[in-house]
């Protein structure tokens, strides 16, 4: 790796912020209904939208028989997240840009440049992609072409690169503008509302996942923080949990229940909250600094920076299985019947109820950045190449 950009734990642990929100366009009412439909089908995720629920769930079987489709390999340093959207697979490059290619045969099709020294986790919803940088919030059609953007926001979000504070659902981007929290329309980047203020207090919460007309947030500073739900329709609150002293990762929607991944310090932690009010259920803790969740058939599988996985019940809070590894995970997904788990030595397959892995392919192309699947296809992105493997048996 180069010595000159950090991990993905260091980059984590300082803080580099994935942003969002950025200055006024100008403001407008809702002149259409509000579309909350998730315009990504399930065959185009990833990172950080995947679904507006963040399960990290595609809800096709698997299978275990992974063998190379192509692979791209490249000088620059790739980022931390990918997305698959319109048969195109496109993720951040080092030297500030999104470079894209064809998921059909490994062809490039496009590359958007931009100068910046930082970026974001991006995101596709509603025929747009999501771009956050260090100095502005791109918008792109999914040919690459430009389509709006929140110029020099600054850096108002303490967060870390992975923990996203925009989230795209249907034509509507919800983000931290510079009044509070706020939805814009991503064709044309104007506002639909903000809360600049609720109940006499400013509000800078960071929004995490989406389910059933419901925004739930991340508010607080970088140790503590609470959590809240909006109605995704006007901004209102509905309810916010205690403020406690931990760093939220990632959320998750199961149900009418709300998992909130967090940890620091090399401690994780796994909290399951109402969706109705926001009263806690269960939590549990563990070794390792957790950052990402995958869920499905009512099990939450978290994977930690030092590369352990804790599986969990998400009704009683239940440790299922535990499994150590190497320090260097770049991503889970989960479908129906199989847990893909993307390390810096390859993809492996697992029984996600016992954890036992079933399989495993190789790969060489450095660091473990981001995992996604689509179309029968495992998208594995590395630090100096994207391998894509076909499920054979799906």
């Amino acid at each position: 790796m180069s010595p000159s950009r950090p991990s993905r734990r260091g980059l984590l642990a300082a803080g580099v912020g994935a942003l969002a929100g950025g200055q006024l366009l100008r403001p407008s009412l809702f002149r259409e209904p509000f579309d909350a439909d998730p315009s990504v089908s399930t065959d185009e995720w990833l990172l950080p939208g995947r679904t507006p629920t963040r399960r990290s769930h595609v809800p096709v079987p698997g299978g275990t028989a992974l063998t190379e489709h192509w692979t791209a390999e490249f000088d620059s340093e790739a980022g931390y997240s990918l997305v698959v959207a319109d048969g195109t697979v496109v993720w951040p490059v080092e030297d500030g840009g999104l470079t894209a290619y064809s998921v059909a045969d490994g062809d490039r099709r496009w590359r958007y440049r931009t100068s910046t020294e930082v970026e974001g986790g991006i995101a596709a919803a509603g025929g747009h992609l999501c771009y956050p940088t260090g100095n502005d919030f791109h918008v792109l059609g999914l040919g690459g072409d430009g389509r709006w953007r929140l110029p020099a926001y600054g850096r108002r979000s303490v967060v870390g690169l992975f923990d996203a504070s925009y989230l795209p659902v249907g034509s509507t981007l919800f983000g931290l503008g510079e009044r509070g929290l706020e939805a814009r329309d991503l064709s044309s980047g104007l506002r639909h509302w903000f809360t600049e203020q609720v109940d006499g207090e400013s509000v800078y919460p960071y929004p995490s996942a989406y389910a059933d007309g419901t925004l739930y947030c991340s508010e607080g500073s970088l140790r503590n923080t609470r959590l809240s739900a909006f109605d995704a329709s006007d901004g209102s609150r509905r309810w916010r949990t205690d403020e406690d002293e931990y760093l939220h990762r990632r959320s998750a929607v199961d149900g009418d229940t709300l998992l909130s991944v967090a940890g620091s310090n090399d401690s994780g932690s796994l909290r399951a909250f109402s969706t109705e009010d926001g009263s806690l259920r269960w939590k549990r803790g563990s070794a390792g600094t957790f950052y990402e969740v995958a869920v499905g058939d009512g099990i939450a599988v978290c994977a930690s920076f030092e590369g352990d996985l804790n599986a969990f019940d998400v009704q009683s809070g239940e440790r299922r299985w535990r499994s150590d590894g190497p320090d260097d995970l770049g991503g889970v997904v989960r479908t129906d019947d199989y847990l893909y788990v993307h390390r810096s030595t390859g993809v492996e397959v697992r029984e996600p109820v016992t954890g036992e892995r079933l399989s495993t392919h190789e790969l060489d192309g450095g660091e473990a950045r981001a995992l996604a699947y689509a179309d029968d296809r495992l998208f594995a992105l590395q630090e100096h190449a994207l391998a894509v493997l076909e499920v054979e048996d799906a």
